[in-house]
């Protein structure tokens, strides 16, 4: 009979030690660093890119995890050497944060820039969906995991 009665008050500190939601502010700050993003992006920093991440794990389509500050700045030279600069867009659909954790699910648009030479079978336009993990760390959010995916079918093979 004492445990029922010890149970509505464990449950009530249980619940109160749970981290406070903070979607709303993560999703200002994931919107701000998105948008940040596409101006890095057509400026071809990827230094400044590769500092929005933490030091962890890049997970890019059709390609091995790409692991560390160092080799995410070098996939992200290599991604954003054209001349003149592609257009990339993304948006943040939904944002789900507790304390200093947060999952980003969005959009994302990618184009290449009229008479920007691009990878063999590159698409001109690409578009697709993307999760990312962030976290807060000294106030700053950043990306812990990253994964994305195109929209678009994958070339048939060639015959």
């Amino acid at each position: 009979m004492r445990a029922q009665c010890c149970l509505p008050l464990l449950l009530a500190v249980a619940l109160a030690c749970q981290p406070p939601d903070t979607s709303v502010a993560a999703k200002q700050a994931i919107d701000a660093a998105n948008a940040s993003w596409a101006r890095l992006s057509a400026a071809g920093h990827a230094d400044s890119i590769a500092d929005l991440y933490h030091p962890n794990v890049l997970l890019p389509p059709n390609m091995a995890a790409v692991h560390g500050r160092d080799a995410i700045r070098a996939f992200f030279a290599t991604m954003n050497m054209a001349s003149p600069p592609s257009t990339l867009t993304l948006r943040a659909d939904s944002v789900w944060a507790k304390g200093p954790m947060a999952v980003e699910q969005g959009r994302w648009h990618y184009a290449w820039a009229a008479g920007a030479t691009r990878p063999p079978g590159a698409p001109a336009a690409d578009s697709g969906k993307y999760l990312a993990r962030w976290v807060n760390e000294n106030g700053r959010w950043l990306m812990v995991q990253d994964i994305w995916n195109s929209d678009l079918a994958l070339p048939a093979p060639a015959k």
